[in-house]
């Protein structure tokens, strides 16, 4: 069980450099990125890692075998963690908006909402720094917790059958 943990950990270090490598290709606000997203290409590597942890979490959560009660304890405070760390990423989003309008404004006097709001949406590498940081790698933390909880209660369920 030992060796589980620790690869596990090893697991969730390689996701914490992911988003830790994705967050510093954010280019300064206000400066002009014509290379695309070259984030993007590490983004897949976050699946498998993600594949790994649930399977890893299963693995020690059927040792231990928790309770029931307890399990939808935890899936309860999880999906209270995932609703306000979204919430929290929403509200620095938009703060993060702002942050790049004045920047905008001091460089050249005047700001194109259209233009902030184009490169603040999807997947642009101006914004890469709000999808991938801190908070975000807790929420891919707790999300395979989550789904390997809601597996373990699932297996439970099949074999009550």
């Amino acid at each position: 069980m030992k060796g589980v943990k620790i690869i596990l950990l090893i697991v969730y270090l390689l996701a914490l450099g992911v988003f830790l490598v994705i967050n510093q290709m954010t280019p300064i606000p206000g400066a002009s990125s014509g290379n695309g997203n070259p984030a993007l290409l590490l983004v897949w590597v976050l699946l498998p890692l993600l594949y790994f942890s649930v399977l890893l979490w299963i693995r020690i959560l059927r040792v231990y075998s928790i309770n029931t009660f307890f399990s939808l304890g935890g899936l309860l405070v999880i999906i209270i963690h995932q609703i306000t760390a979204f919430s929290y990423q929403k509200r620095e989003i938009n703060e993060y908006r702002q942050v790049i309008k004045n920047s905008l404004f001091k460089r050249y006097g005047n700001v194109d909402e259209e233009y902030v709001r184009t490169i603040t949406k999807g997947l642009s590498i101006h914004v890469n720094n709000q999808y991938f940081n801190l908070n975000t790698y807790f929420m891919f933390v707790t999300f395979s917790i989550f789904i390997a909880m809601v597996c373990i209660l699932w297996i439970k369920k099949k074999l009550k059958k």
